[in-house]
């Protein structure tokens, strides 16, 4: 019902906010917002033109676009922004392309970042990045396991920002967080092997971060699957594929609600974004069925129903 609900909120925004900039537009104060993003393969595409579409619904004008081929000409690119900028309310770059693309000094627009994998402070610009903030996770987690008191997380020695907001949504909701930092292979598996000796998995559940099971996935996640299994331990991260092979959930972005958390973002400040990057809200709900069982836990429809994608598939 709760997932019902949600959708409907949804599309009716998806009528109401352009309706409503249509209005304003009208009225002449409204000013396009320039997009740059690269062109690329599926679906990565696919993603990109969700963002868009998120920003389109929420932005505080229409847009306009230019794609950025693989060799793009940073000439094009300049003469681009040059004969827009002065008709613009702001300018957002999305992907690793865009920002690699554009120099600071190029307008004087309000820029916004989105569609990049990044910590905050690592961007030069503010805006919304594609990770899942750490309380969205542990929102899930209570939702999940609530009888759990403490997590353990697995990261890359390099991702303190994101272990300080881990802490700090944890702290919030009553949970313990034990970190372990891991830099390469070989302290990965070290910890984590040490971690299944100790971990009580009636009070304790393990959260790997984006990096640590990447450092050798043929190697690491096999054991890792075969562990949590065997020993009936409550693991999460934030790859689908993860969860697909065996891990009982993962979050991923909802592309188009960052796209409205951009917009969002334009609208709240207007056209002069908070100097950050902030994580993103807007996530979907990858759950193993099958872990769920293997643990005793029987979801409830409500959380089903916040389900993107439930394995094992049908």
């Amino acid at each position: 019902m709760l997932a019902a609900l949600h959708e409907e909120c949804r599309m009716a925004r998806a009528v109401f906010l352009p309706l409503l900039w249509f209005l304003v537009c009208a009225r002449g104060v409204c000013d396009p917002v320039l997009v740059l993003y690269p062109e690329a393969p599926p679906p990565y595409q696919q993603a990109f033109e969700q963002i868009m579409a998120g920003l389109a619904r929420a932005a505080p004008g229409p847009l306009q676009t230019l794609a950025l081929a693989p060799e793009w000409e940073p000439d094009e690119v300049r003469r681009w922004l040059d004969d827009r900028r002065d008709r613009a309310s702001a300018l957002v770059l999305l992907g690793q392309r865009a920002l690699h693309a554009y120099a600071a000094d190029w307008t004087a627009l309000p820029v916004l970042v989105g569609g990049v994998n990044a910590l905050p402070g690592q961007t030069a610009w503010p805006g919304v990045s594609l990770i899942v903030d750490p309380e969205v996770f542990v929102r899930t987690l209570r939702d999940l396991l609530p009888a759990v008191d403490t997590v353990v997380v697995i990261h890359h020695a390099q991702d303190r920002v994101w272990l300080q907001r881990v802490e700090q949504a944890a702290a919030g909701r009553g949970l313990r967080v034990a970190p372990t930092a891991v830099a390469d292979p070989a302290t990965a598996v070290r910890e984590i092997t040490q971690t299944f000796e100790r971990i009580d998995p009636r009070t304790t559940a393990l959260w790997f971060s984006r990096n640590p099971l990447s450092l050798n996935t043929e190697l690491i996640v096999p054991f890792v699957l075969e562990e949590t299994w065997n020993r009936r331990i409550a693991a999460f991260s934030d790859t689908v594929t993860h969860t697909q092979r065996g891990l009982l959930f993962s979050l991923y972005p909802d592309y188009g609600g960052v796209g409205e958390e951009l917009g969002g973002r334009l609208r709240t400040a207007g056209g002069a974004p908070a100097a950050d990057l902030r994580y993103t809200r807007a996530a979907r709900l990858a759950l193993n069925v099958r872990t769920a069982r293997r643990l005793g836990l029987r979801p409830g429809p409500e959380l089903l129903e916040r389900a993107g994608q439930l394995f094992p598939l049908p």
